[in-house]
């Protein structure tokens, strides 16, 4: 009779640490794990994102994305609301490509690297100039912008806004709530429509003294009887 020996054979699996809610774990397949994490994950777009993207400005993100790759991330905060990227984020879902999400607490800074380029492509030269050109496509929403910055504090002269600025969306601010303000508030005063032509006249109502001192100047008002 023919005895065989039976040899137990372990098999060593390699595996790699990823980075997940703050704590390194150890993954059989990155992609794989990065894929089941996308699946779980709904990243919103910022309502009130400051940037309007046009047709134009969609359309060469797209172009950009389906001829030359991936280039810069997308930032997300911890509640998964995009902080910059919605216009990419919008053409990327669009067109089916996987989202991997990368973890940090903003003290270091993630480098893409595109390992199927060289430094001499033209794919890769066409790239550099995608990724600005597409961002200048773009353009900001001042009233967006004000309302932003009017409820900021300590972080205003990080904004990359200069005083000149900040002051002209200030102002902007102020008259659209005076717009708002004067298509809530009603007149005091109901004009009549019917016209008279020999006795047609405006009524000017002041509720301060300054005010009527100059209308008076302005219009130079006198008056018919003293007091």
């Amino acid at each position: 009779m023919l005895k065989t020996k039976m040899v137990r054979r372990e098999v060593l699996c390699r595996t790699h640490e990823v980075l997940f809610e703050g704590c390194i774990i150890k993954v059989l397949n990155p992609y794989f794990f990065y894929k089941h994490l996308e699946k779980n994950m709904d990243i919103k777009l910022d309502s009130h994102n400051v940037r309007v993207h046009d047709s134009n400005n969609k359309n060469s993100i797209r172009s950009s994305l389906q001829n030359l790759g991936t280039g810069r991330s997308i930032v997300i905060d911890a509640d998964n609301v995009i902080i910059g990227g919605n216009g990419v984020y919008e053409q990327a879902k669009d067109l089916g490509l996987p989202i991997k999400i990368i973890e940090s607490d903003g003290r270091e800074l993630i480098a893409i690297k595109r390992i199927d380029l060289k430094s001499d492509d033209d794919k890769r030269k066409a790239l550099a100039l995608a990724d600005n050109k597409t961002s200048d496509l773009s353009f900001f929403d001042e009233s967006k912008v004000a309302e932003l910055i009017a409820g900021m504090e300590d972080f205003i002269q990080s904004t990359g806004f200069n005083e000149k600025e900040l002051s002209a969306l200030g102002n902007l601010r102020d008259v659209e709530n005076i717009d708002g303000q004067d298509q809530e508030q009603k007149p005091e005063i109901e004009f009549s429509e019917e016209l008279l032509e020999e006795h047609n006249y405006i009524v000017l109502f002041f509720d301060n003294s300054v005010d009527w001192l100059q209308a008076k100047t302005l219009f130079d008002i006198k008056p018919v009887k003293d007091s």
